[in-house]
């Protein structure tokens, strides 16, 4: 055994990290988990729990059954849910199934389901956020004729024959005349270009691309008479152009739809449906505030939504537009660009709409270096400034009812993202649009963080090919890494109305025409277990998450001007998480923020203290960013360019880049300023340069690991993104380092590290299983007295404390020198010998199956019970037990004989049950006597205290996904009338059929001894 250095009361009290924790401490100060506030990490309120996002199909749902979807959320751990009105996602999965003119948006069924949703949430103790439109919030009804209706730009070309055009203009009427111009054409090529996937499989658009003389570029606008028609001459076709085009624009608005008319011929405003709005104006703010105002927060409904709600939610923008407009464009673009931009609209007739879609069918480039870029970066400029326009509207109305505006900001447009995600109050990312990436995350919450938002959000878990197949597992661990790049609330994808509706089969109504996890309702056999258990510990772990200020180690520049639906992962090298150094993006629009500026060499130092700034050569720059960089560096914030100086500037202005490169001349011999090759792996230049992590991580696996600090703790999570691994992690503190259950809620001060006064660390030994998670408190506040700890590392030991604190080893004894082992029949003795770890055997089974009712369009699962046993030690899954097409809830009894007798005060005895991992819902009882919350990524529970002398009977029950009950009438099942888009052969061939369920493997008792040491 290696050697132990002991360190009694002068140093800190031990408890290991596997061990058995004591009695939760009590404690500490307001804003802290130290002392008072640690009962917020044991029961968190409501406000840290996470959301779930409920749909109703539409108004004719019963309002009792509402009530009731709502309390079994609460029941099971949730904090509310964020109220959608679904309307078949505005109708584009289908006609109504109902009639619309009772049950439509803003009708007074309507009026009174969501009375009802926010009467549910008061009485349960909940927290109602609500989309405050159909489908995704980002229209209501409206008269056609409104303004702040969403507006576009077309454009319509005709070759000029001979050199004169004369007649009406190409399209003439599809939309108000903003611009006609004439330009020659070099020539014109096809492209094809991936603008996403499905099924690993490239999304393509096709287009013609057009290369322009920009020295032929004329504006012809002023010679168009009022019914349309022109004159227009060009000058004869140089020798290398192909041909002369007239290119006309119009604006027009282009009357996309929120949600269909519920009436071929409507009567009023609710049945013409709704209308998407401006979102680059705040008139179309307006639209929504004043429809909702007159229509929606009547009747009781204003008052309850202000006592109960918590945000008004729209998603991300996802209008369809190949190039977006708003009226007010060319009069603020000339305001701050100093230029018309009416005869450079031809530049923007690519993808300058919603980047979810391929673009236009025409491109328009220019020979000119810098032409074309430089005023599509300006429009975009001004188009993001027309963003905030809308977004200061909405948050305006939003707060003055005492309620937060969330918002899935920035992305799907040709804004740069970084720039508005400030602008909101609760800026939200999602896990499809991101991939579930972790490096994409982290772009959106480092100017969240920056800007001092408290509250991060995600819509978690909308997993492709997932529906009624996402497991806790699979759910969590999407949860995690939004979690260590910066994300601290989660809102799940989604929960379902759960009761009949209309030309609905079994298992329920079923969104998104079952393309996409989520369906988290009665209908899944881990409501009742699995559901209480998770949403706890997320709830948990938001509360850390939550508290304080999040710390980073190194800030990525990252100027976008517009940012795809799909963003790219940024940073490939793995050698940063590695090494345990986290990053985040800024953008150069992020440096005016009140925070973003340099004090004792760190950037932000009262937000996340960046200790170095990265470039790279591709990134593209900004004048006033060079600027921002020199006041940076002079500050002395450590600067490092991987590869060369970049060239690519938003700018085409001669001058002000003429200025930024005399500013990287003056900068580029600064000591702090470190130009390297872009090969150089940057964890080597960071530790060159003395740049550490905050978190310095040694393992063989990849571990994540990310730092809030509060007021007098510091609390750190740290992700295993991998198989099992072991290592450790060196932390820039010396307080008292403390485990925090996120699953159990319980405290233990963590009993083995080594205390560097020098460098001012901690170095804590770990292993992790796959996808789990430690979460470790610093603090100095638990305790007056720091309590014992181990201080070799030299190999991890089990270790952990009594209630009086003394210090006691956990040990199992090698076979080699057991005196008389026994494990026959589960009985096992300890009174002179400690047995090896060995299965149980004995097992009976019963698999509760839910299967398909007779009659589908019952909702309710037939359950089906079976009972077997099985006589050896390991367990296998349902399907290698002949029941290929269950899901349900298993319940595995065996029983085992225990004798603890002849314990001393120096040496004790106890037990540790093993699990093999479960994907979804677990619970264990021993002798009748429920264990606490289990790990599913680590089901490993000291069970000392729950044994009697004699024979023990254990229960263990595990939930599954519905998915294998399913699939054999996957193609039968329906909602309102239409099946799942994808047959099910498809799914499973790509790797998306049945799972194996139940507990696989063996289920182990090991006995342990306890020799105390201090």
């Amino acid at each position: 055994m290696a050697r132990l250095i002991l360190f009694l009361s002068a140093w800190c009290f031990c408890v290991n990290v596997l061990a058995t924790p004591p009695p939760l401490e009590q404690g500490g100060e307001k804003g802290s988990l130290g002392k008072s506030v640690f009962e917020t990490f044991v029961n968190p309120p409501t406000a840290y729990r996470p959301k779930y996002r409920y749909w109703i199909p539409d108004a004719s749902v019963l309002p009792e059954n509402v009530a009731d979807d709502i309390a079994q959320l609460g029941q099971r751990g949730a904090g509310g849910v964020e109220f959608n009105s679904y309307y078949s996602y505005g109708g584009m999965q289908g006609p109504a199934a109902t009639d619309w003119d009772i049950y439509g948006f803003g009708t007074p069924a309507y009026i009174n389901i969501l009375r009802t949703a926010l009467q549910a949430h008061k009485d349960n103790g909940l927290i109602m956020d609500y989309t405050a439109g159909p489908q995704s919030g980002q229209g209501v009804p409206a008269e056609p004729q409104n303004p702040g209706l969403t507006w576009d730009v077309i454009f319509y070309n005709e070759s000029i024959i001979n050199g004169t055009y004369s007649g009406v203009l190409p399209g003439w009427g599809m939309g108000n005349l903003v611009s006609a111009v004439t330009f020659s054409v070099y020539n014109s090529t096809e492209h094809s270009d991936e603008f996403g996937q499905i099924f690993n499989m490239p999304l393509v658009y096709n287009y013609t691309r057009y290369l322009m003389s920009a020295e032929s570029l004329t504006d012809v606008t002023h010679l168009v008479g009022k019914d349309g028609s022109i004159t227009a001459t060009v000058d004869s076709i140089g020798k290398e152009q192909s041909q002369f085009l007239l290119y006309v624009s119009y604006a027009r608005q282009s009357y996309e739809r929120a949600c269909i008319a519920s009436n071929a011929s409507p009567q009023d405003l609710l049945q013409n449906g709704s209308f998407a709005v401006d979102h680059f104006s705040r008139a179309g703010a307006d639209v929504i505030a004043n429809f909702v105002e007159e229509y929606i927060l009547v009747d009781g409904v204003k008052e309850l939504l202000m006592e109960v709600g918590g945000a008004i939610f729209e998603d991300s923008v996802e209008i369809p537009a190949n190039t977006y407009w708003t009226p007010d464009l060319l009069r603020t673009f000339e305001q701050q660009h100093g230029y018309s931009l009416t005869k450079y609209l031809p530049l923007l007739s690519g993808n300058e709409g919603s980047q979810t879609e391929g673009g236009g069918p025409i491109q328009i480039t220019s020979d000119a270096e810098g032409y074309g870029p430089d005023v599509v970066a300006d429009y975009r400029s001004t188009m993001g400034s027309l963003v905030a326009d809308y977004l200061h509207g909405m948050e305006d109305w939003v707060n003055k009812l005492g309620l937060q505006f969330r918002h899935q900001v920035g992305y799907n447009l040709p804004v740069d993202m970084l720039q508005l995600i400030p602008r909101v109050d609760i800026p939200e990312t999602e896990t499809l649009s991101f991939d579930n990436n972790v490096d994409r995350f982290r772009q959106y919450c480092g100017v969240a963080n920056l800007a001092g938002k408290p509250i991060i959000s995600i819509e978690l878990g909308a997993d492709y090919w997932r529906a009624f197949a996402q497991s806790w597992t699979d759910l969590l661990q999407d949860a995690k890494r939004a979690y260590v790049a910066g994300v601290n609330q989660v809102v799940i994808h989604g929960a379902p109305y759960s009761h009949n509706f209309v030309n609905t089969t079994w298992p329920g109504y079923t969104t998104f025409q079952y393309l996409f996890a989520g369906h988290h309702s009665r209908q899944q056999p881990a409501w009742d277990l699995g559901y209480k258990q998770a949403n706890d510990y997320l709830s948990r772990m938001q509360v850390a998450l939550q508290t304080g200020v999040a710390r980073v180690d190194v800030a990525f520049w990252d100027k976008m001007t517009a940012q795809r639906a799909y963003p790219n992962t940024l940073y490939t090298p793995a050698d940063l998480v590695m090494a345990g150094y986290t990053y985040n993006y800024l953008s150069p629009e992020n440096f005016a923020l009140d925070e973003a500026y340099v004090a004792d060499g760190v950037l932000a130092p009262n937000r996340q203290r960046f200790k170095a700034l990265v470039l790279r050569q591709n990134d593209t720059l900004t004048t006033q960013g060079v600027r921002d960089l020199e006041a940076y560096v002079r500050a002395g914030l450590q600067l490092i360019i991987l590869g060369d100086v970049p060239s690519t500037y938003t700018t085409n202005n001669e001058t002000q880049i003429a200025e930024a490169q005399d500013i990287w001349k003056r900068i580029a011999d600064l000591h702090n300023v470190h130009i390297v090759p872009d090969d150089e792996p940057l964890g080597n230049v960071l530790a060159t340069i003395g740049v550490r992590p905050r978190s310095q991580i040694t393992s063989n696996g990849t571990w994540y690991a990310v730092w809030r600090d509060d007021v007098a703790e510091t609390y750190v999570l740290v992700y295993n993104d991998g198989n099992y691994s072991t290592g450790s992690i060196s932390f820039e503190t010396t307080k008292t380092p403390y485990l925090l259950n996120c699953w159990t809620g319980e405290r233990t001060p963590i009993p083995q590290y080594a205390v560097n006064e020098s460098a001012g660390t901690i170095e804590i030994p770990f292993a992790l299983q796959k996808t789990e998670t430690i979460l470790v408190m610093f603090s100095d506040l638990v305790s007056d007295q720091k309590p014992d700890h181990v201080a070799s590392l030299s190999e991890l030991l089990d270790l952990q404390y009594d209630a009086s604190g003394s210090l006691w080893m956990k040990e199992d004894v090698p076979d080699e020198i057991l005196a008389t082992p026994s494990f026959s029949n589960n009985s096992m003795s300890i009174a002179t010998a400690m047995p090896s770890p060995s299965g149980l055997t004995g097992w009976s089974v019963t698999v509760e199956q839910w299967l398909p009712p007779t009659d589908l369009f019952d909702i309710a699962a037939r359950k089906v019970n079976v009972t077997m046993n099985i006589p050896g030690p390991i367990l296998h899954s349902w399907s290698d037990l002949n029941l290929t097409s269950a899901s349900g809830v298993g319940y595995y009894t065996a029983e085992f004989t225990w004798d603890a007798s002849g314990e001393s005060e120096e040496q004790k005895t106890g037990a540790t049950l093993t699990i093999p991992p479960v994907t979804h819902g677990i619970a264990g009882f021993i002798n009748g006597r429920e264990l606490p919350a289990i790990d599913i990524t680590n089901p490993k529970v000291d069970i000392t205290e729950y044994l009697t002398n004699g024979i023990n009977t254990i229960l263990l029950k595990v939930s599954t996904t519905l998915i294998n009950s399913v699939a054999p009438v996957w193609n039968d099942i329906m909602t309102l009338g239409s099946s799942p888009l994808l047959p099910f052969d498809l799914l499973r061939a790509s790797g998306f059929g049945e799972v194996a369920n139940g507990i696989i493997g063996e289920v182990k008792v090991q006995p342990y001894r306890l020799t105390k040491i201090s």
